[in-house]
């Protein structure tokens, strides 16, 4: 349970860090968390690494803050791809930064948290430790559950509505290859023709106007539908990573359909 506990202070901790790291600059308030609820899980991993993996460099704070630099360092490149590589998104990017590798990680970060973890081990876990300590068993026990419930259902919701987004994409995908298809099948494109001048003379036909504004009519009711479907995660999580790069957003389809559209009209 103290283990448990531990974890959670110091989301909770990194949480406050983060908003307040953010929310400054921008002048307002950003909720800066992967989940609905105030913490962040990688603050919490980082410190329980640090705290129980780098105790033989206790005594040394020079070698402390070295290790905290790798350590810290690890989690986040590790946490960046594996995200990248489950939901198709860069959260965060630091290639504007010097030294940076891969935009995952950059030498002023990586330093912050090296600071962070020389201060963590010192002065903020005996605190934290006493804290924890200081409440009776049961109320540990409860605190627990409770925390463990609520983090549990915060991640699963996200999660699906995260993975659920990829799959909305891939039925996009489809249909426009649906689209081409049915392009195709009514031989608008005519194989021997070069595509150069087929894609002219189907924009200059009115008629072909009209097949072609109607399929992505539907294409962009698909998108707008599955968006309202998880409207809040989607707003709540672009407000807090602003800067995250998506591999297909749905700003990216509105452009193009724009563009389609104006092209077709002028």
């Amino acid at each position: 349970m103290f283990y448990i506990l531990c974890f959670f202070a110091y989301s909770f901790l990194g949480w406050v860090c983060e908003c307040i790291y953010c929310s400054i600059p921008a002048k307002k308030f950003i909720n800066r968390g992967f989940l609905e609820g105030p913490y962040c899980p990688i603050y919490g991993c980082g410190a329980m690494l640090v705290i129980y993996l780098l105790t033989p460099f206790a005594a040394k704070p020079l070698l402390l803050f070295v290790a905290g630099i790798l350590v810290t360092s690890a989690l986040e490149y590790i946490t960046s791809w594996l995200m990248e590589m489950f939901f198709h998104t860069k959260w965060w990017d630091y290639s504007t930064y010097p030294f940076n590798i891969n935009g995952r990680i950059c030498l002023k970060n990586s330093t912050l948290f090296g600071i962070m973890v020389v201060f963590v081990y010192y002065v903020l876990h005996p605190f934290v430790n006493d804290s924890i300590n200081l409440l009776p068993h049961q109320a540990q026990a409860i605190l627990c559950i409770l925390l463990i419930i609520l983090f549990t259902y915060d991640g699963v919701s996200t999660l699906m509505a995260l993975l659920r987004k990829n799959k909305d994409f891939l039925e996009v995908e489809n249909s426009m290859k649906e689209l081409v298809k049915e392009f195709k099948t009514a031989q608008i494109f005519p194989l021997e023709e070069p595509i150069s001048e087929s894609i002219r003379r189907v924009l200059d036909s009115t008629d072909a106007d009209e097949i072609l504004l109607s399929h992505i009519q539907k294409v962009h009711d698909m998108v707008d539908s599955l968006h309202q479907k998880r409207k809040h995660t989607h707003e709540r999580l672009s407000k807090a990573f602003p800067n995250k790069k998506e591999a297909l957003s749905r700003t990216n389809i509105e452009a193009l359909f724009k563009t389609i559209h104006n092209h077709l009209h002028r």
